[in-house]
């Protein structure tokens, strides 16, 4: 987002608690003093406002409630747009088990521009809230994924929590059980934190065989991971969007997804498969749907294509800039 407003020519002022290279924007860092996210994430709302204040910002677009709530506070005096993006679903019943739910309540009326990452999400902002939310979704940059040389043999790649059930590992394992009796050369690797160890020690030999746990390694090698890959399954639920598979597809690779919440969106005629959640059948016959779609030399270039939709420079940020200027009108989700 930063190098690409910075690029049209923006000065753009990053805050956070980290240590990110950002190419074109002025950061300033705001040093962790709390081991805890939620009185972490508090008490940088109370130190970054005096900083909003000073700035004179023209708009301040925040990704967590406290920061946002510091936004709105401050907007008064300062006069900022205030956009404040939800990265998940607006679901009240998971914001009362948050220590910061009253806080995401009280942003909801009260910020200029809510942002949701999917249609979907923005349906269900307008579904219970009643109010309209603009959708500013992940991005990428088209230019820095490229289609490769796939392995030579069917290879699913599963980018993501590996211990969290929700993205729906457990499923994808036995869909590919399911698929190898009759694919025997199908590989599945997997690629993100957590320990599945234990869960892979349970499988079936054969099963085991099949599954191999990649190394976290740094963002730069993942592309070459998507492009390797002959498909990109996340089967998850209730996932707000799916930056992974605007990934996959951006490296020419089709996706295979669950049809529930914002990731069947994301699949065109041509880009993917989905399956009901929860169905390791179902999930089998879209990944075979999708294996067969890698053979095509047509994909990869059909999944480019759906991917430049979200690339930062070319789509998102003339977006950003309409709705940081008021340019832009709010849209009721459909």
């Amino acid at each position: 987002m930063t190098r690409s407003l910075a690029a049209r020519g923006h000065s753009v002022t990053v805050f956070t608690s980290g240590r990110p290279d950002i190419p074109g924007g002025r950061v300033v860092g705001l040093r962790r003093l709390h081991p805890r996210d939620d009185v972490h994430e508090l008490a940088f709302g109370l130190r970054v406002a005096p900083h909003l204040l000073a700035g004179r910002f023209d708009a301040v677009h925040s990704l967590m409630p406290c920061d946002a709530a510091a936004a709105v506070l401050t907007a008064r005096v300062a006069g900022h747009r205030v956009v404040y993006e939800e990265l998940g679903i607006p679901d009240p019943d998971y914001w009362r088990q948050r220590r910061d739910g009253r806080i995401r309540h009280w942003l909801v009326p009260r910020v200029d521009v809510y942002a949701c990452m999917s249609e979907y999400a923005a349906a269900e902002l307008q579904r219970v809230f009643g109010r309209p939310a603009v959708v500013v979704p992940g991005g990428v940059r088209l230019a820095e994924f490229e289609p490769a040389r796939r392995e030579p043999t069917p290879t699913v790649l599963f980018s993501g929590a590996l211990s969290e059930p929700r993205k729906g590992l457990a499923d994808l394992l036995q869909a590919v059980a399911l698929l190898l009796p009759g694919m025997p050369e199908l590989r599945l690797w997997l690629s993100g934190p957590g320990d599945v160890s234990a869960q892979l020690a349970r499988l079936p030999g054969a099963v085991r065989a099949a599954v191999e746990v990649l190394p976290l390694g740094g963002p730069h090698e993942q592309s070459g991971r998507y492009s390797r890959a002959w498909v990109t399954a996340l089967p998850s639920v209730r996932d707000s969007f799916g930056l992974v598979l605007i990934e996959s597809l951006a490296a020419g690779t089709p996706i295979v997804v669950s049809n529930d919440a914002a990731p069947p969106s994301l699949v065109s005629k041509g880009t993917g498969a989905i399956a009901e959640p929860g169905d390791a059948v179902s999930l089998a016959a879209a990944l075979r749907e999708a294996l067969e779609l890698a053979r095509r030399p047509e994909t990869a270039e059909r999944c480019r294509r759906s991917a430049a939709a979200f690339d930062w420079d070319a789509a998102i940020a003339p977006r950003l800039e309409d709705l940081y200027s008021g340019r832009a009108p709010l849209e009721a989700a459909a």
